[in-house]
C-alpha cells in the first residue's frame, strides 16, 4: 500500500531509544472502563506486550504478541473503548504503530513502510477517532506528525530544533500538548508545550527547570494537563505528579514523594475524570519493579492494581466500550 506515511517517514530515516518509561495519554469523558499497560516480560526490559485489568486488579489479560524479541508499548485507548493504538518495536530501526481490538484480536499495522520504520512512537488518538498523533524524527532532532488512522493524510505539525515527542490531544480535539526536549541547553531542558492541529499558537508552558514530561494526559473536562517531573533528571530527587492549566497557569503538585527513593512514573485521568492511574517505584514485588497504581484526582486514596515481579508501566484508563 502506497501511502504518504510510508514516503515521509522513510525520508526521516530516524532511530529512537527504547525507554522503561513510557507512557499514558488523554483519556475520553465517560465512564470509565478497563486499563491497558505494558508489562516487560524479561529482567532487562527488553521485550514486553500489553496486558488489559479492571482497575480493581482484577481480569488480566495479555493482548499483544510481538515475538521473542519484540516490544509492544505505550498504548492509547480509542475514544469508544473498543481498540488499542500502541507502538510495536521488532528491532533498533522497526518501530511501528499497530492498532488492535480490545480482546487482542485483529494487530495490524497502520501504514506500510519499506527500508524500516523507525520513528513510528508514542501514537494518540484524536477524540474523534479518525486520527492518530505521533513522532517521528531522528537521534537529534523528532517532531510530531498527525496521520488518518487507514495511514492517510499525514502531516507534519511541529519544525522546532529539537526533540518533540509524547503528543496527546485536548477532549475537544483542537490542541496538541507535547513534550520537548532542548538539545542545546545544559544538561537537556524538558518542558511541555501546547500547539494548535493546524500547527498554529506554539506556546510553553513548564519551566525547563522542572524537566516536566514524558506522557501528560489531559483531564476528561479539558481543564488540567497531568505530568510528571524530574524526567532523565538527578536519581536522588523523587518524580512528582503535577497539573497545570491549558494557559500555563496553576501549576500544582498532586504527589510529595523526596529523596529519589520513590519515582512516580507514567500517568493518566480516569474518564469520569475522579481518579489517576499511575505507575510508580518501588513497586510490590522483591526488586522494587514498577507497578500499576490508582488515586483520587486529588492524590488521596492510594491503592496497588498491579503486583508484578517485573515491570508494570505505560498505562492508560479507557472509557467504558460503547
Amino acid at each position: 500500500m502506497r501511502t504518504p506515511l510510508r514516503t515521509a517517514l522513510a525520508a526521516v530515516g530516524v532511530a529512537t531509544t527504547l525507554a522503561a518509561v513510557s507512557a499514558a495519554w488523554a483519556t475520553p469523558p465517560g465512564p470509565n472502563g478497563k486499563l491497558v499497560f505494558r508489562r516487560f516480560l524479561d529482567e532487562r526490559r527488553l521485550t514486553g506486550a500489553l496486558f488489559t485489568a479492571n482497575a480493581d486488579g482484577t481480569g488480566i489479560k495479555r493482548i499483544t504478541h510481538a515475538g521473542k524479541t519484540g516490544l509492544d508499548n505505550e498504548p492509547d485507548w480509542s475514544p469508544d473503548g473498543t481498540r488499542i493504538v500502541f507502538e510495536r518495536s521488532t528491532g533498533p530501526r522497526d518501530e511501528r504503530i499497530y492498532i488492535v481490538n480490545a480482546d487482542g484480536s485483529g494487530a495490524h499495522s497502520v501504514a506500510r513502510c519499506t527500508g524500516g520504520c523507525a520513528g513510528q512512537e508514542a501514537p494518540a488518538w484524536s477524540p474523534d477517532g479518525t486520527e492518530i498523533a505521533f513522532a517521528s524524527g531522528g537521534v537529534r532532532y523528532e517532531q510530531v506528525w498527525v496521520v488518518g488512522v487507514d495511514g492517510s493524510n499525514l502531516r507534519r505539525l511541529t519544525r522546532a530544533d529539537g526533540l518533540d515527542a509524547d503528543p496527546q490531544w485536548s477532549p475537544d480535539g483542537r490542541k496538541i500538548v507535547f513534550r520537548r526536549i532542548d538539545p542545546f541547553r545544559p544538561r537537556k531542558g524538558y518542558a511541555l508545550f501546547v500547539i494548535n492541529v493546524d500547527g498554529s499558537g506554539e506556546r510553553r508552558l513548564t519551566p525547563w527547570a522542572l524537566r516536566a514530561g514524558d506522557h501528560p494526559d489531559w483531564s476528561p473536562d479539558g481543564k488540567r494537563i497531568l505530568f510528571r517531573s524530574n524526567v532523565e533528571g538527578p536519581k536522588t530527587i523523587s518524580s512528582n505528579l503535577y497539573t497545570i492549566r491549558p494557559d500555563g497557569t496553576g501549576l500544582k503538585q498532586i504527589t510529595r514523594a523526596r529523596g529519589g527513593d520513590v519515582q512516580h512514573l507514567s500517568a493518566g485521568f480516569s474518564p469520569d475524570g475522579n481518579w489517576i492511574v499511575f505507575s510508580r517505584t518501588p513497586g510490590h514485588g522483591r526488586d522494587a519493579n514498577a507497578d500499576v497504581f490508582v488515586m483520587r484526582a486529588d492524590g488521596t486514596g492510594t491503592r496497588n492494581v498491579t503486583r508484578s515481579e517485573i515491570w508494570d508501566s505505560a498505562v492508560d484508563w479507557g472509557a467504558a466500550r460503547h
